[in-house]
């Protein structure tokens, strides 16, 4: 018989390793050469971690696991006082909300939601470059990040429709 307690823990054991995992495909990823040397592109595996809890669990972990996977990666690749942490945060910060929004809005699929979420991410890192750099002539730039977001976050949806279409059959994930 599984109590009320014995799923709290389960819970907390698969939060965490999501997170494990998230953290993970951030550093793997930070390894995998780039074929255009374009400044604040990135694939964004880790984001199909989030993905999998906004649409297995709840925004809340969505939320919880995103914002700590981001603290730790800083914490184990730059420091909160590096240029990199803060567009990180305000990247996730942007596209966690749109994402949020979009989720509750029921109107897109994971790969719309995604795409959104990506092209968000590079408007908020261009935001915190442009308020640092006091140079509003970057937004030049910005279609750039749009663009490369809206295939990564195509290309992350892909990947995580196919991974749950596998997993689905073989995990009960633990209710909301």
């Amino acid at each position: 018989m599984i109590t009320k307690g014995h799923k709290t823990i389960n819970k907390i054991a698969q939060l965490a390793l999501f997170l494990a995992m998230g953290i993970i495909l951030n550093i793997v990823e930070s390894l995998i050469p780039v074929p255009l040397p374009i400044p604040g592109i990135k694939l964004g595996l880790a984001n199909t971690i989030g993905l999998v809890l906004l649409y297995y669990y709840s925004p809340k972990e969505y939320i919880g696991i995103g914002f700590l996977r981001v603290m730790v990666v800083a914490l184990l690749r730059t420091g909160f006082m590096s240029m990199a942490f803060f567009l990180s945060l305000a990247g996730w910060f942007l596209s966690t909300v749109i994402a949020l929004i979009l989720y509750y809005c029921k109107v897109f699929s994971i790969f719309g939601l995604s795409a959104a979420s990506g092209a968000f991410h590079g408007i908020g890192q261009m935001i915190i470059v442009m308020i640092v750099y006091r140079q509003s002539g970057l937004i030049i730039y910005l279609p750039v990040l749009i663009f490369t977001g809206v295939c990564s976050g195509l290309l992350m949806a892909l990947i995580t429709s196919l991974v749950l279409s596998k997993v689905d059959k073989h995990i009960k994930f633990i209710d909301k």
